[in-house]
């Protein structure tokens, strides 16, 4: 009996050292995290392969000579993210395009010399607007726009409640620096779904103290 139980553990041992944390291509991919830098439209968003948005980041400009650069910083970047899911500069349809470009390549291919220290896939618009106009429509594109799509109306719901009163809400300036011989102060805004969670939960709490 006791040499049947240590054979057992032995067993459950070896199957754990062949199921640790990425080597299961399953689970990669299920929970590969993506990025896309739109550098000229100042944003740059976090998703997942199922079209899950994670994080948003804007970088908001100011003139240093005109002063109050905090609120002029944060206005730009207000600016910028209503521009990036209303504007024409960056069409829905060329977005999603885009975005969908992302997943299918990560899904199709492995793309370990675009990941950061953080294990993140990151690609910018630039890298990617050429593979979107040259790939053929398949089964798996066409999986990867619907994420895309999904990831772009979440997308617009999220920037739209952020900027509902005027100004940016439920973000946080996550670092500043200047450019331009300290002439252009440059803030960088994040919003997070954790950020958010945590801002819903304290709201809910201030309202019901009594909970």
């Amino acid at each position: 009996m006791k040499k049947l139980i240590c054979y057992l553990l032995i067993a459950l041992m070896a199957g754990c050292s062949t199921n640790k944390p990425g080597v299961s291509a399953g689970a990669d991919l299920k929970d590969q995290r993506l990025s896309t830098d739109f550098t000229d439209e100042g944003v740059k968003i976090y998703y997942t392969l199922s079209g899950k948005l994670e994080k948003i980041e804007v970088y908001g400009q100011a003139d240093v000579w005109k002063g109050n650069v905090e609120a002029v910083a944060e206005a730009d970047a207000m600016a910028k993210l209503v521009k990036f899911v209303y504007g024409k500069d960056v069409s829905t349809e060329r977005k999603i395009k885009l975005i969908g470009k992302a997943i299918e390549k990560a899904q199709d291919e492995s793309l370990d010399s675009f990941k950061n220290h953080e294990g993140v896939i990151e690609m910018t618009e630039a890298q990617l607007t050429q593979e979107a106009e040259k790939s053929p429509t398949t089964k798996r594109s066409t999986s990867a726009m619907r994420n895309a799509s999904v990831l772009n109306q979440t997308l617009v719901e999220t920037v739209t409640t952020l900027t509902s009163r005027g100004r940016l809400t439920g973000v946080r300036k996550i670092k500043d620096y200047q450019l331009n011989g300290r002439k252009t102060y440059v803030a960088v805004y994040v919003w997070t779904e954790r950020d958010q969670q945590t801002s819903d939960f304290v709201r809910s709490r201030m309202r019901s103290p009594n909970q």
